[in-house]
């Protein structure tokens, strides 16, 4: 699964979804502190279902980085901590393989410290607005699907209105037959352009 980044600036489209209807205006990103915001109540979240009776440790943020360079540095943070049966795998990956419950303890603490030195950039694809989401949902279903489908591609679009709970997982490029191979890509975007905002996650791409 590729999945890569289309950040706001609409590109003219020049031929088929040129012809559409006059997308709306893109609504604002959530604000530094709006992002700042949600990353501390999904911490305070996090720290209380793991230890519901001990204070939730302050950590200051060491740096903001992209998904993969925090990744690294998340585990860069946990290796230093030597814990015993921690072991690291490919990718950023890694597991604790100890009995001892305590050391576990342990873990998951240096594990939420070392996520807190690190989190993510404010312009991740996780801190859309609400209001983000469903301009997405609203682009593709009005403009992105019928313009696949007068391109020749077999893909079942939406007809109701958004819920968050259903129609953030929506995938319109996964349903799309037959499936474009990578070369493909370059000319389907050409005539209809993906949404100009949030994540670009669709098959054989990149």
């Amino acid at each position: 699964m590729a999945v890569r980044f289309a950040w706001p600036a609409l590109a003219a489209s020049v031929l088929l979804l040129g012809g559409c209807a006059t997308a709306p205006a893109m609504p604002a990103p959530l604000s530094p502190a709006e992002v700042k915001g949600r990353m501390a109540s999904t911490a305070q979240q996090w720290w209380e279902a793991m230890f519901p009776s001990e204070p939730q440790p302050a950590v200051d943020p060491l740096a903001y980085l992209p998904r993969d360079e925090a990744a690294a540095k998340i585990v860069g943070c946990l290796k230093a901590a030597d814990i015993e049966g921690l072991l690291f795998g490919p990718d950023e990956s890694w597991i604790y393989l100890g009995s001892d419950p305590d050391a576990a303890d342990e873990v998951n603490r240096t594990y939420y410290v070392c996520a807190q030195q690190y989190p993510l950039s404010f312009d991740d694809e996780i801190f859309l607005s609400d209001e983000q989401r469903e301009w997405i949902y609203d682009y593709e279903r009005e403009r992105l699907v019928p313009c696949l489908q007068l391109l020749g591609y077999s893909v079942a679009n939406r007809n109701t209105a958004y819920v968050p709970a259903v129609d953030d997982s929506w995938a319109p490029y996964y349903e799309m037959y037959p499936t474009p191979a990578g070369s493909d890509w370059e000319r389907i975007d050409l005539r209809c352009p993906p949404s100009p905002v949030g994540p670009l996650n669709r098959p054989n791409d990149g």
